[in-house]
């Protein structure tokens, strides 16, 4: 409570602002990955099926992929299985970029990531991390008599009305896929994705200054700390919350934050981009809702 007393607002709101303008970058890449196949949504379309997304992603993890794609079927028509593809590819993208500045930090931050990662998994058990062998071990086994069995069973399988939807659907994916291939602006597409990232980092950076005990905190150490969040928010958690906070809680310890700054620190980086997240997904649930009225409204004419 202290450590929220005396923090400096103004940084969390440029750190929503930021936040923010990653959507609309977002929403406008996206539209640039439907041009290829002759699709193109109006951009705040597109934008807001991005805050609808996130938005659904805070209640239940991973369903923003398929919230985003049939809240932009329902204002543009574009058939969901084509936007479900470039969707992929966007999430492979991120992956690479994720990556890649994982790779650089490991680079600039080689000591402070392998105390991090020491701390992080010193604290398992020998029984915990042999019973998690065996639950790996037994998931690969049950896919694989999955696996089999489907095979045994391919010929009928193909009979069913349910195959020619999933057919119907992966040729719409693989589709969407290639898209990356035939974009029209290359450039601008990478323009996007940088400013994407960059708008992660510093909606991440600019929180240090908002609390005396982090505003000190170099740039490069900022990077290692948007890295070690961004492991916390690919765990399937609710909105990253808890994994988030506990893998930034660990990082900010390696920089010598203590654990209690770390977590406030944390929780100002988040709620920001939380309260955000869900004002900018309530705007889009409206502005789709009064897009459609106006559609239905069109038609009937």
């Amino acid at each position: 409570m202290e450590d929220f007393a005396q923090a400096k607002y103004e940084y969390v709101i440029a750190s929503m602002v930021m936040g923010y303008l990653a959507f609309i970058s977002r929403g406008l890449r996206w539209n640039l990955l439907l041009d290829p196949l002759g699709q193109k949504a109006k951009p705040w379309n597109a934008i807001h099926a991005i805050a609808v997304g996130y938005f659904a992603n805070v209640a239940v993890p991973r369903a923003g992929e398929l919230a985003r794609c049939t809240a932009l079927h329902s204002t543009d028509k574009i058939p969901v299985n084509r936007l479900f593809g470039t969707v992929m590819l966007e999430r492979t993208i991120d992956a690479f970029m994720l990556l890649s500045l994982m790779l650089l930090t490991v680079i600039l931050e080689f000591n402070n990531f392998t105390a991090f990662f020491t701390e992080a998994f010193s604290n398992q058990t020998p029984e915990e991390a042999n019973n998690s062998w065996i639950w790996k071990l037994a998931i690969v086994l049950i896919v694989l008599v999955g696996l089999v069995l489907l095979y045994r069973v391919r010929e009928r399988f193909k009979t069913l009305p349910f195959y020619a939807k999933v057919r119907e659907f992966w040729n719409g994916f693989k589709e969407g896929f290639k898209a990356l291939g035939q974009l029209k602006s290359k450039w601008s597409f990478i323009a996007h994705t940088l400013f994407i990232w960059l708008m992660y980092y510093l909606m991440i950076y600019v929180v240090f200054f908002a609390l005396p005990v982090t505003e000190n905190i170099d740039p490069s150490s900022g990077l290692f700390i948007m890295i070690v969040g961004g492991l916390g928010m690919v765990i399937p958690a609710p909105g990253g919350i808890g994994s988030y906070h506990y893998l930034v809680m660990l990082g900010m310890g390696v920089l010598g934050i203590s654990a209690t700054d770390g977590v406030s620190f944390a929780t100002l980086v988040h709620s920001g981009q939380l309260v955000m997240t869900i004002l900018a997904g309530l705007l889009a649930f409206l502005f789709i809702y009064l897009e459609k009225r106006k559609n239905s409204a069109a038609n009937d004419a």
